[in-house]
């Protein structure tokens, strides 16, 4: 269908077909049919005005700013949502192609001639639009500008958005300036950093300012945010614990260990995954024992990335002190250090551990053997084959499996009979791995 066509099904009786009128001007970027949609958006229809809205974010012409802070007043809240997705889209298409050093400093609502050199007119208009709208009596149009400037990354606005992240009755307008006051870190202004600060010791009972501000500090890594990145690791919202163990990470302060180390044993699971990344990425060797120690009673997940944050550590240390958890007489220690000697690929001291007298201990050895893929090390897994118990003779199968060697299907084939039948089938499987077939 031609353009003008399109625009004719926009303006006429029918609505599904000045829907889809809409969502196609939308999907070519036409510029020319911002007017067209913009009008749409005082139809009575709520779809058609939606359509309006997601399609002007789609083509993210300056000059559909004005209506769409309008529409985010819009008494549809699914219009009000597809208005609000369209100024940030809008946002972050011309946040790439605004001039954002030559906005520092200066009033949106009275450009310097110097700025309208190197700005267009349209986009000038739009962010003076922005501005307006933070005033608005309505906070969902401020909310709806305050993120746009933020996306923006538009210095000038910095005053405005400060304030309102201090001052503003409404806390979701407050939480919405944390956000944005993010963005602009992220476009350089680090004057941000300081109001995140300060308006932590505001935040009272809202979560959401809570997490906003964790979010935009722990993505600044400035090292200002140290202090409240700490006290975030305390707070009740585990969204909040996450976002403060990932920015001490990113701080590269080696004083956030033992803040990081008490993490590991946060009730929250999420929060010690992250905990344990953090360390990782400081890799300071006093990391080292609180990870090894959080191995034992957590899931998959987080010992996972516990072995990752130890293979960003010094190689000797860690081992060193694998080998020393080897051999003491916590059972659980034992076994941690034998799954994370398979996890990092050492195999020193696993033999020792196959003749533990915990078959939790034999068992993660046997797997741990099989992830290390040491051919010297087939014989000691094809003889635990025969151990007492049969957690320990599965995770043998499953070693050989993980090995690879052919060689070991004569000593699998001779337990296809075992007594136990998780272990028969663990054979099996190991077998088939193994190009062999079973009987």
């Amino acid at each position: 269908m031609t353009r003008d066509a399109l625009l004719q099904a926009l303006r006429g009786g029918d609505p599904a077909a000045a829907v889809a009128a809409a969502t196609a001007l939308g999907t070519e970027r036409d510029r020319t049919a911002v007017g067209a949609l913009a009008n749409a958006l005082r139809s009575v229809d709520p779809e058609l005005r939606g359509a309006a809205c997601q399609a002007l974010g789609e083509i993210a012409d300056p000059r559909a700013v004005g209506p769409l802070v309008s529409t985010l007043r819009d008494p549809d809240e699914d219009v009000r949502g597809e208005a609000f997705s369209a100024l940030l889209a809008i946002g972050q298409s011309r946040a790439g192609e605004l001039p954002v050093d030559a906005f520092l400093g200066e009033d949106l609502l009275a450009p310097s001639d110097a700025l309208t050199q190197v700005a267009w007119p349209t986009d000038l208009e739009a962010l003076a639009v922005l501005v307006h709208a933070l005033d608005d009596e309505d906070p969902e149009v401020r909310i709806g500008a305050g993120y746009t400037l933020g996306r923006l990354g538009i210095g000038g606005a910095f005053e405005r958005l400060a304030h309102l992240l201090a001052q503003d009755p409404d806390p979701d307008v407050r939480a919405a300036m944390a956000f944005a006051l993010g963005d602009l870190i992220g476009a350089g202004d680090r004057r941000a950093v300081g109001a995140l600060v300060s308006a932590w010791y505001q935040v009272g009972d809202s979560t959401e300012l809570a997490v906003n501000i964790t979010r935009s500090l722990s993505d600044a890594q400035d090292r200002a945010a140290y202090n409240v990145l700490v006290e975030a690791l305390r707070h009740r919202d585990d969204r909040v614990r996450q976002l403060a163990a990932m920015g001490l990470g990113r701080l590269a302060d080696a004083s956030a260990v033992p803040r990081l180390a008490r993490a590991l044993q946060d009730p929250h699971r999420g929060v010690r995954r992250v905990a344990a990344a953090a360390l990782g990425e400081l890799a300071d060797p006093m990391g080292i024992k609180p990870l090894v120690q959080t191995v034992s009673g957590n899931d998959a997940e987080v010992r996972a990335t516990i072995a990752q944050a130890l293979a960003r550590m010094d190689t000797a240390a860690v081992q060193t002190h694998l080998a020393e958890c080897l051999m003491t007489p916590d059972a659980g220690l034992r076994e941690a250090a034998a799954y994370l000697l398979g996890r990092l690929g050492h195999v020193a001291g696993l033999r020792r551990a196959l003749r533990d007298p915990d078959e939790h201990v034999r068992k993660a050895a046997a797997l741990a053997i099989g992830n290390c893929a040491e051919p010297e090390y087939r014989g000691d897994l094809e003889a635990v084959l025969e151990d007492p118990a049969w957690s320990v003779r599965v995770a043998a199968a499953e070693g050989l499996r993980r090995m690879a060697d052919a060689r070991a299907v004569p000593a699998l084939q001779r337990h296809l009979s075992d007594e136990n039948r998780v272990v028969r089938n663990a054979v099996a499987v190991a077998l088939r791995s193994l190009g062999s077939d079973v009987q």
